[in-house]
């Protein structure tokens, strides 16, 4: 293999500003780099690499965090090949060679790859001369006028469209330095850059913002003892950034900053976006320190940034996201609760409540109101909302809830999506009965994944905090026909197995009653298999009654009555039926023995064509054998 393989030339024309190009480069060295950060809410681990391009070597390039799992699963190592999908050039010091390329996005093309060529270090000279203007320069004569070689006038380098700052403030022969003549604390309007050009590398910038959001002042303590914190949102037309301000900032900027206001800013730390709380679509977080400046717009300045922006995702997706974590989600409103009053067990206080059922052309999702919102709010016209920020839960499946953070519009404006939902909910969604993510009994609705029983083993489902659902076409091969009913108590809501006390009576020990009858109920142990493994399962009440196809109280009277043939028959029906089990995997621990317990959710006959069309689509993904 040749250095025809990477992308010759290829770094030193990101350095010079082309970042549009999509280059093939060779990883020869990764570094992590532990960033440090005073606030409490932690930091993330950051990776340096030293990239080639088979002709020379450039050691200053960090992996955006978005891209740390490439390394965590070892897939990115010394040695891989790779393509540069997104990447910015930022210039620390271009004066002293001191610039930094940012690496938003790359695919990893070979993980394992012998070294290509016999690369050098890019020549510090060429990164100090690689300005605005050295592309037209690399092509003119040895002798260009001296109005070509002058350095550039502006602090600005222009990436298509964008302005990237360098951070390259030479004083100039004559002091006209402006942003030293306007004083340290006076904002220089003339440097306005975008959002989504922020990052922790750059020492001077001013953005133009709107608050979009902002929440309540909150409280924590720490091994530092207590303190108190703000966040609120800022968008331009860019993008969108988190920003936090603490104890001192916090007093100082939290009734200063107004939702809905423009204000330039200054001065404020960045760091990498924690995801698990931040739904901004930045890469970063920001953080106001005693340095930060704040200075609001005069009127009419921020007539061209947004008031908010959106990333939403489908209802149907939340099934797939974690619990506690936040996102961004719109629908209409299909029902609407009665306001409840609620106890709060930890503090005693009550709490206003009312749930409204959401949704959108694919699933449904109870969703939590609280407090002055609940008791406002006003569903009878079903109105299309828009929550940014808001809490995915896992009790009885999944639920959304609003936070003090979130921030709630009714038939937003600022979306498209608005016309689209009342558009179809007014001619046929409100008559379609649709998946509801916040019913366990409906968790065979949820979006899963096809795996081989040999794969669910070795991928480690049901091993984490919460429960992994997955999908297997397998068949049964045995059923233990001795224990597939209980007497269950016959009271609806309970479900308890019951006590035979020999006398026509049965007792309930959760209820403390005797009754004089009992139900019928399925508690199904069956081993399903197929070419890879087998695995026991549990199956319950209405997916037993899909797989034998007769109801718990005929099963259970067969049985009761010694029809054993009868009950055989009913089996022997229902092993070696290929199906697909959608199964829910939970670790739970027995004597001391961490165990993972399978229950099945669903039982569906196989769609074939969609079965084949999957298959197909999996073949198609798959990478072709290199010779």
């Amino acid at each position: 293999m040749t250095s025809q393989r990477l992308t010759t030339g290829a770094l030193l024309r990101y350095i010079r500003g082309n970042t549009t190009e999509k280059a093939n480069l060779q990883v020869v060295g990764i570094k992590p780099i532990e960033s440090k950060t005073d606030d409490p809410s932690g930091s993330a681990k950051r990776y340096r690499l030293m990239l080639s391009d088979g002709k020379s070597t450039f050691s200053s390039c960090m992996l955006g965090t978005q891209m740390n799992k490439l390394i965590e699963t070892n897939t990115l190592k010394e040695n891989s090949i790779i393509r540069i999908d997104r990447v910015m050039v930022n210039s620390i010091d271009k004066q002293n060679g001191r610039v930094m390329l940012m690496l938003y996005e790359i695919e990893v093309i070979e993980s394992d790859f012998e070294r290509i060529g016999d690369p050098v270090a890019l020549p510090l000279t060429d990164i100090i001369n690689s300005g605005p203007n050295a592309n037209r320069l690399e092509a003119a004569t040895n002798n260009p006028p001296a109005a070509s070689a002058a350095a550039p006038t502006t602090n600005v380098i222009r990436q298509g469209a964008k302005a990237l700052p360098t951070l390259d403030d030479r004083k100039k022969p004559n002091g006209d330095n402006r942003a030293a003549a306007k004083g340290a604390n006076v904002i220089d309007k003339e440097r306005i850059i975008n959002i989504d050009t922020l990052n922790p590398y750059m020492n001077k910038w001013t953005i133009k913002a709107r608050i979009s959001n902002k929440c309540p002042i909150r409280t924590y303590e720490n091994a530092r003892g207590p303190g108190k914190l703000f966040n609120c949102d800022l968008v331009d037309k860019s993008g969108e950034i988190r920003a936090t301000g603490f104890n001192a900032e916090c007093d100082r900027l939290y009734s200063m900053l107004e939702i809905g206001e423009v204000y330039y800013i200054t001065k404020a730390s960045l760091k990498a976006a924690n995801r698990q709380y931040n739904t901004t679509n930045s890469d970063y977080e920001m953080t106001f320190n005693h340095d930060t400046i704040i200075e609001a717009c005069d009127v009419g300045e921020g007539e061209n940034i947004p008031q908010v922006q959106y990333n939403f995702i489908s209802i149907s997706e939340i099934a797939n996201r974690a619990a506690n974590s936040v996102c961004d989600v719109i629908g209409v409103v299909k029902s609407t609760s009665d306001m409840q009053t609620i106890v709060s067990k930890a503090s005693q206080k009550e709490f206003s409540k009312r749930d409204i059922l959401l949704v959108d052309e694919k699933a449904s999702i109870s969703t939590t109101l609280w407090g002055q919102q609940a008791e406002e709010f006003d569903g009878s016209s079903h109105p299309v909302i828009a929550f940014k920020g808001i809490k995915i839960g896992d009790f009885n499946g999944r639920t959304l809830s609003v936070t003090n953070s979130t921030l709630t519009r009714q038939d937003p404006t600022e979306t498209e999506r608005t016309v689209e939902l009342r558009v179809w909910f007014d001619n046929e969604g409100k008559l379609m009965d649709l998946p509801d993510l916040s019913k366990a009994g409906e968790a065979g609705n949820r979006p899963t994944v096809m795996k081989t029983l040999s794969q669910v083993i070795a991928d480690g489902i049901g091993l984490g905090d919460k429960p992994d659902y997955v999908s297997v076409k397998a068949v049964v091969t045995l059923i233990k026909k001795d224990s597939a009913v209980y007497m269950m108590c016959p009271e609806g809501k309970c479900g308890k197995k019951i006590v035979d006390e020999n006398n026509g009576t049965y007792r309930c020990e959760k209820c403390n009653k005797t009754y004089n009858s009992f139900k019928w109920a399925y508690m199904i142990s069956a081993e399903i298999s197929d070419t890879t493994g087998a695995q026991w399962v549990t199956i319950f009440r209405n997916e037993a009654e899909t797989l034998l196809g007769v109801s718990a109280e005929e099963f259970g009277n067969h049985k009761l009555n010694q029809a054993e043939s009868i009950v055989d028959e009913i089996i022997s029906k229902a092993i070696n039926h290929e199906l697909i089990f959608k199964l829910r995997a939970k670790a739970e621990q027995y004597n001391d023995e961490r165990k993972i317990r399978f229950t099945c959710v669903s039982i569906t006959e196989i769609d074939w064509p969609a079965h084949g069309r999957r298959l197909l689509n999996e073949i198609n993904q798959m990478e072709p054998v290199q010779n």
